[in-house]
Formats: C-alpha cells, structure tokens, sequence
C-alpha cells in the first residue's frame, strides 16, 4: 500500500492546536500499521520539525522516541510530492493551515490557495483517492476539490456561515465524530475547535483515519 501523505502547514508548529492534531493523525495510522509521508513546505527544516515531535512535553501528547517517529512517517517537501505515489492525503487544522496557503484573511470568501497545494489535492481526486479534512482545514475542502462538499468545522454558527459563503455545506459535529462525502471520498472532522473534553478530538481524528483507511483497501 501507498503511504498516506500528512500535510504539515505551520512553519515551526507555533500553533500547538494543529501540531497536536498532526501527532493524533500520525499515530492514528501508525496504529493501523498505515505507512506515511509528512509534507512539509518548501522553507520548514526536516530537523527542526522531527525535534518538535521528539521533544513534545505536554499533558495531551506524549513524547515518541527517535526510533519510533522514524517509523511513523519519512518527511518531504510539498515540491517532491506526487499524488501518484500517495494512497490519500490528510490535512490537519490549525491557523497555519489558512495563513500560510491561503489568502482567506486577506480576500474573505474571493481567497486562493497556495498553488502546488491546489496542484496535488485535485490530482489525487482525480484519481479517486480519499481526501481528509481536519479542523479549520476544511475550509479549504471546497476549493481544493471544485465542487459542493459537506464538511464541518465543528458546531460554531460563524465558521457555517464561511462555509456557506464559498459553496460547501457545513455539517455541524462534535468533535469525537466525523462528516462523510462517500462518493467523493472525502472526509472531516472538527478537530479541537469543538472539543470540549480531553479524547474527543483524538477519537474523531481515530474515526477519519479509519474511514480513509477503509477507502484505501
């Protein structure tokens, strides 16, 4: 089986929500014994993103050792990527997400997206591979894809209201459960904007990875 690519949009994961859902999705798939690929863009340092995972104290995400993150995933850049060689591709949340690939805080609803983004994503629906969403990532679901989505960024009226505004549907969810487009294969989940107990996110991130995982059998 192809790996799974993990896009991984903060430069030096300042933003700790979407390090935290990057780790819940990696160690996801390594539980289901899925290879995968962190992608990274073009100006992260590889060393300074493994030293993150490595080095990870907090009460939520525990460390891993070098020998086991090694196992987790190899770490290319968003330029080598190439959809052929991928099974699917996850996107996890995180301001970095919409700051650093897209123009939405600059242009609202009229916003681009990061071109060799947009580049790989609508390859690999193409081909018919899953596409998962996670957090304030499934904004860019709908123009990524062309096409009316369902996604949902959790229970929040004004994150609907965005959604609306660009042509998807916004499902509202909790955290621990997920929104399925089966015939697309495309699937999101909210993430930790509507956690509101420790475990939910990490249950609903559990849940995308095994409904990608079921797709890509």
């Amino acid at each position: 089986m192809k790996p799974v690519g993990v896009l991984l949009c903060a430069k030096d994961f300042a933003d700790k929500t979407e390090f935290q859902e990057t780790y819940l999705v990696l160690l996801a798939l390594k539980k289901y014994g899925i290879k995968t690929q962190c992608i990274t863009l073009g100006d992260a340092q590889h060393d300074v993103i493994k030293g993150l995972f490595l080095s990870c104290e907090n009460e939520e995400v525990h460390c891993v050792t070098e020998s086991s993150f090694s196992a987790i995933s190899e770490i290319i850049s968003l330029k080598e990527s190439v959809p052929e060689s991928l099974s699917a591709l996850i996107l996890p949340g995180g301001f970095g997400a919409i700051q650093r690939l897209t123009t939405l805080e600059t242009h609202g609803n009229d916003y681009t997206i990061d071109k060799e983004l947009l580049t790989l994503a609508q390859e690999i629906y193409k081909q018919h591979k899953p596409l998962g969403f996670i957090s304030q990532a499934g904004v860019l679901a709908p123009k990524l894809v062309d096409a009316d989505v369902r996604v949902t960024l959790g229970t929040d009226v004004d994150r609907a209201e965005l959604l609306d505004g660009i042509g998807a549907e916004h499902v509202s969810c909790p955290a621990d459960d997920i929104v399925i487009n089966l015939e697309m294969k495309i699937v999101s989940t909210p993430g930790k904007l509507s956690e509101k107990s420790d475990g939910e996110a990490a249950a609903g991130i559990d849940k995308l990875v095994r409904c990608v995982m079921e797709w890509i059998k």
